[in-house]
């Protein structure tokens, strides 16, 4: 009988799901926009850093989406990382951050591209928050093509905020196996806002554009703020927490041209109101743009929004699944919606 790779056990390994690096703590469920746009984001991002690594590309999204959050899913990526020289301590890192590396010295391959990314990655900021550009008079197909287009020309600074964190990961980790005592940290501008009160505030929000950022809720970073005034404040990681925040700071600019695209599509009656834009996933969204014989809303769409808003609404007031899992879904004892929600972006990382 053939023999089986020693790596083979390392594929059941828990944990199967993780989203202890990208999306780490108390977490809503996301609209159905939200999750889909955040595994093209995530997927997109992985492929990117993981090219840059000099590691293996995966074909599709090695992703899950459990109770409308989105998962690392270890399943697929075990067995594209574990026979990689460098790919224990990426795979380590994607999946349980807060762990410590099995040996505290880096492969020099992966040491020497992680170290020229950090100098890089430096002075990275995420994407500025402006005025929308918008005229007014823009068509369907007009705005669809342009929320598409900021999607993509955005999407390198989400790769380079995946980068940084995985980085931050796969350091943290390696100092933790030599010894060193590595606490949960802030991010940058999560240190800021604690500490000085006052950062860029479209950093900080739910990962979801159904929901604004804190730059256009300011109540709600104050809010968490005094929430958290009696815990302990954190240290900070330059490179950790950068992916939440780059991909909320896309969000924003994603936002004004969405909105007007779901307004246009009520407006036509293909929509009974805008907000149904947001229970529609990405790759079906794009429909509202054409024009559907008969005029009016064609029965397929009002029967995915009402589904899918009754799913939502659902898993607002179920149990929320934890931060990492096994094949068995595991929740969270909070249950429902709770106050951790809003505090999540100002809380430490693994």
């Amino acid at each position: 009988m053939q023999a089986q790779p020693e790596h083979i056990g390392l594929y059941e390994e828990r944990p199967a799901y993780s989203r202890a690096l990208l999306t780490p703590g108390p977490m809503p469920p996301l609209s159905h926009l939200g999750v889909t746009l955040l595994r093209h984001g995530v997927g997109t991002g992985l492929r990117y850093a993981l090219y840059h690594l000099g590691l293996p590309l995966p074909d599709a999204p090695p992703v899950k989406t459990i109770r409308l959050r989105l998962y690392l899913y270890g399943k697929d990526l075990r067995p594209l990382l574990a026979d990689v020289v460098g790919g224990q301590e990426v795979l380590g890192a994607l999946l349980e951050p807060e762990g410590a590396a099995q040996y505290p010295a880096i492969p020099q391959k992966l040491g020497a591209a992680l170290a020229f990314h950090r100098v890089r990655l430096l002075r990275f900021r995420p994407p500025a928050r402006r005025p929308s550009t918008l005229r007014g008079d823009e068509t369907p197909e007009q705005l669809w093509q342009q929320f598409r287009s900021t999607l993509t020309r955005l999407l390198p600074r989400v790769g380079d905020a995946l980068l940084s964190d995985l980085i931050a990961g796969i350091n943290r980790r390696a100092a933790r196996a030599a010894g060193e005592d590595v606490p949960p940290v802030l991010s940058r501008a999560a240190w800021n806002l604690r500490t000085r009160g006052r950062a860029e505030l479209s950093v900080f929000g739910s990962p979801d554009l159904l929901d604004s950022s804190w730059a256009g809720a300011p109540e709600r970073a104050e809010a968490a703020r005094r929430a958290l005034e009696t815990a302990a404040v954190a240290g900070h990681d330059r490179y950790r927490g950068r992916f939440r925040e780059a991909w909320r700071a896309t969000l924003d600019r994603l936002a004004p041209t969405y909105q007007a695209f779901a307004r246009q599509a009520a407006d036509r009656g293909i929509l009974d109101r805008p907000e149904d834009a947001f229970f529609l996933p990405l790759d079906v969204a794009g429909d509202l743009a054409a024009e559907h014989s008969g005029g009016g809303k064609p029965s397929w769409i009002g029967e995915a929004v009402g589904n899918n808003r009754a799913e939502y609404d659902s898993l607002r007031r179920a149990a929320e699944p934890l931060d990492r899992m096994t094949e068995r879904q595991e929740m969270s004892p909070l249950g429902g919606q709770c106050p951790e929600w809003d505090w999540t972006p100002l809380l430490p990382l693994p």
